[in-house]
């Protein structure tokens, strides 16, 4: 390489730190306020996904304020001060959305909230533009709470008319004793009812900052053109001068099995079997999630066989999160009318411990398959990918969705049965009971 090419070489790059490239992504840092930036070049689709993620959730809410993430990400579609000045009476955001038909939306996590455009490349420009003002510049005033506030009530109300969310969140709250997962994202309704614009602006000058920030870039849009365009749309705004609040929390050491039980009117009863994992996206967390498909996803599964082949329940399904501290994972029930709850916990439990290589080897293969095609097919669009690579990036392990079809495969079923073993004890369970009364 010439001394001329390469000087223009550095150039291009002038303003970022090249942080890593793993597979087809790369990594770079903003010199003049550290935002992360991860791209990935698809050519010839003329479609662009910009994903920002903010490296803050439900883990960062203290006990009282449980749930201001998501209402924050409800704010971020409001007007922001650039609306004010352009006169504007709708936030940038809604107004794309209306006049380029494009697809956009946001969601809160346990350690991150996301949001998202996918649109005609055309757009780049103006999506980082819109991008770049919420941020720091988003209007949060009673006025404009006050109407959202309720929205997340009723969405609140809805959810937890569901006897599986409602079970979820009372058995989160029974296994962790301090950590802040131990709360479900949207948070306790008499949380919310309190929420003061005041919570929401020091949340959201504490958090929404460029060093607490990751856009990604997946699509049709060159790598010169990506990082030039993100630099003049964020490398001038600033970060507070205070640090990112970060809480760390160790939970108590769990002896013996917690117990909670749900009684509504209602003709369900369920019983969930919840256990404590490793964080993602370790090892463990992979073994973890490929032995809940193992013994509950589809017909062919050990427990599907054992209780719904039976008539002993009319459905099972099993929950593992991608958080990435050590997290509970589940397995729900839904009981066949006249069984009782203690009869098929035991039942679970029993059949769990009497499994061995020979009884599960054949459809662990099966489901490895299962899952590494799935995995691949879910690597085709730029949504998708942003998607998935966004809990890599909350996790701070991006690098680590180049590797899992290799992960995946390396999964051996003494691994499964090790997991299984160490799993379901009675210091690492927490059962909940959804008791169906009056029905």
């Amino acid at each position: 390489m010439s001394k001329q090419t390469q000087k223009k070489s550095r150039q291009k790059f002038f303003g970022y730190d090249f942080i890593k490239k793993a597979g087809e992504i790369e990594e770079y840092r903003l010199k003049s306020n550290g935002l992360g930036v991860l791209f990935l070049n698809r050519p010839g689709t003329g479609v662009v996904t910009t994903n920002i993620t903010y490296l803050v959730g439900a883990r960062d809410e203290v006990h009282g304020e449980t749930g201001v993430a998501h209402m924050l990400e409800h704010m971020l579609f409001k007007p922001t001060q650039s609306d004010l000045k352009r006169k504007e009476k709708e936030s940038a955001s809604m107004k794309f959305e209306r006049e380029t038909g494009c697809v956009l939306n946001a969601n809160t996590w346990k350690d991150r909230t996301t949001y998202y455009f996918c649109y005609p490349n055309k757009y780049f420009s103006e999506a980082l533009q819109i991008e770049a003002e919420r941020m720091t510049g988003t209007i949060l005033t009673q006025k404009e709470l006050a109407p959202e506030q309720g929205n997340v009530l009723s969405e609140f109300d809805m959810y937890n008319g569901d006897p599986y969310f409602a079970l979820h969140v009372q058995m989160c709250s029974t296994a962790f004793h301090s950590h802040p997962y131990g709360h479900e994202t949207i948070g306790y309704r008499e949380d919310i009812e309190e929420y003061t614009s005041l919570k929401l602006r020091e949340f959201y000058r504490n958090y929404y900052r460029p060093d607490n920030a990751v856009m990604m870039v997946i699509g049709d849009v060159d790598k010169d053109t990506a990082l030039e365009k993100i630099k003049e749309k964020f490398g001038k705004i600033k970060n507070p001068t205070t640090p990112i609040p970060r809480l760390n929390i160790r939970e108590p050491r769990q002896e013996g099995i917690r117990r909670t039980t749900i009684e509504r009117s209602s003709s369900n009863n369920i019983v969930s079997i919840g256990f404590k994992h490793g964080g993602f996206p370790s090892e463990d967390w992979f073994v973890t999630s490929v032995m809940l498909d193992v013994l509950s996803s589809g017909s062919e599964s050990i427990l599907h066989k054992l209780l719904v082949d039976t008539g002993k329940a009319s459905g099972i399904e099993s929950m593992i999160e991608p958080t990435s501290e050590v997290n509970i994972g589940s397995i729900s029930i839904a009981l066949a009318k006249g069984v009782k709850h203690q009869e098929v916990e035991n039942l679970v439990l029993a059949t769990i411990k009497s499994l061995n290589v020979k009884s599960i080897k054949d459809l662990l293969e099966k489901t490895k398959e299962k899952i590494i095609t799935e995995e691949v097919f879910a690597r085709d669009k730029s949504m998708r990918i942003a998607a998935e690579l966004t809990e890599y990036t909350a996790a701070e392990s991006w690098e680590t969705y180049t590797k899992v079809p290799q992960i995946l495969s390396d999964i051996t079923t003494k691994k499964v049965l090790s997991f299984m073993q160490k799993s379901f004890v009675d210091n690492n369970l927490t059962i909940g009971y959804f008791v169906g009364k009056g029905n």
